[in-house]
């Protein structure tokens, strides 16, 4: 019985044992940029799966990314890190599934795309692109709390685009060569909380096939005036940005600023404090 009672023991210890080790192979894990044989963005993408989340610190990182299926990008201090495209090409690419926050992703040809669902671009700065600020095609991501300004096309471009549970929401689109916002094709979205101030173009372009859209409590300002009123529930008046053009900073001078709420009761554009 003795042998029996011990045979019973190991076993159930082995198993236990087995039965720990299989999902802590599975489990998330956090990368740190840079690192232990890692120096680049794109090194601990490849080292990456579904679930984690890779950090990185203040520098500029001279790549073009693709974010894995299911992985989280988020950098260490908000805008001191810095994807820089080189001056062409799309700088981040977005799978399904994925998040980015707090970068500033410049010099690129787009800054970044995105096609895939459950995606979201949070608190990131946006600029100085050759084209296009943000691309999306069919699934729209969360983008929410961004500053998404002077680069040379449109701010936001959509085609197709759809959504049941993101928006764009709380963003600051401003100083762009084309339009604020542009977005055609099927598609039906949420457009609150922003301000789209002095685009070269139209503060916001709507395509005839893309009426579907919810436009509400947004700041539409010193854009090019549109043939098409934008809608109402919607306002005009000076951001009063503190010093977008030297310091890239675009929170409103409290004092100078016409005050106005959103949809939640908040400041309408970016609420990034840095």
């Amino acid at each position: 019985m003795g042998k029996y009672l011990v045979d019973r023991a190991y076993k159930l210890c082995l198993a236990l044992a087995v039965g720990l080790l299989i999902p802590t192979a599975t489990l998330a894990v956090s990368i740190q940029v840079p690192s232990m044989g890692i120096k680049s963005i794109s090194e601990a993408m490849m080292r990456s799966k579904s679930g984690d989340t890779i950090w990185v610190a203040d520098g500029v990182y001279r790549e073009h990314v693709l974010i894995a299926p299911g992985v989280t990008l988020m950098a260490r201090s908000t805008f001191k890190a810095v994807i820089d495209g080189g001056g062409r090409g799309t700088v981040v690419t977005m799978s399904k599934n994925t998040t980015i926050s707090g970068f500033e992703i410049r010099n690129g040809t787009i800054g970044v795309f995105s096609n895939g669902a459950g995606s979201a671009i949070i608190s990131c700065r946006i600029v100085k692109n050759w084209q296009t600020g943000i691309i999306v095609v069919r699934q729209l991501p969360l983008i929410e709390d961004n500053i998404i300004a002077f680069n040379r096309g449109s701010g936001f471009q959509g085609w197709d685009v759809r959504s049941t549970n993101a928006s764009i929401n709380h963003n600051s689109i401003a100083f762009n060569g084309n339009h604020g916002v542009a977005i055609g094709g099927n598609s039906e979205i949420i457009l609150e909380n922003n301000v789209v101030a002095f685009n070269e173009r139209f503060g916001l372009k709507i395509l005839s096939s893309a009426e579907r859209i919810q436009v509400t409590n947004n700041n539409f300002y010193r854009n090019l005036p549109n043939p098409r009123p934008v809608p109402s529930g919607n306002f005009s008046f000076d951001p009063a940005f503190m010093s977008p053009r030297t310091k890239l900073d675009f929170k409103s001078d409290p004092v100078q600023c016409c005050k106005a709420k959103g949809t939640d009761d908040q400041e309408l554009g970016s609420r990034i404090t840095y």
